[in-house]
């Protein structure tokens, strides 16, 4: 017994490193969203449709769709329009441009540019 509380004193330095690493990021979920826009994520499954309806559900304006069909970015004007948009199903509020921006819609590509690239011709 005593040697096993020997050995974890020893690698508790380890834990505790490898504890803050994987929860540093975590914190970020806990931030309060400020400003006017924010990611709403909502249940995966959720599509376009279920999330446009729970925002107008709410009366909240869609900015745009995110990277998936259950992210979108809404106009928060008010701190009880996030509690209602949570209400509605909203699982995490988030600033948009959080995970280097990862739950917006890639928007550098055009249609031009997908058509061309699927009939295999270039410009």
């Amino acid at each position: 017994m005593i040697r096993l509380l020997q050995n974890f004193r020893a690698i508790l330095p380890a834990i505790m490193v490898g504890l803050a690493v994987i929860s540093a990021p975590l914190l970020i979920l806990f931030i309060p969203v400020e400003g006017e826009a924010a990611a709403a994520i909502f249940p995966p499954g959720w599509s376009e449709a279920d999330v446009l309806q729970a925002a107008a559900g709410v009366d909240l304006s869609v900015i745009r769709i995110g990277a998936t069909s259950n992210i979108a970015i809404v106009q928060l004007p008010t701190i009880t329009a996030a509690r209602s948009l949570r209400q509605a199903g909203a699982l995490l509020l988030l600033p948009p441009n959080v995970l280097g921006g990862c739950l917006l819609a890639k928007t550098d590509q055009t249609l031009f540019s997908r058509s061309t690239s699927m009939s295999g011709t270039s410009t």
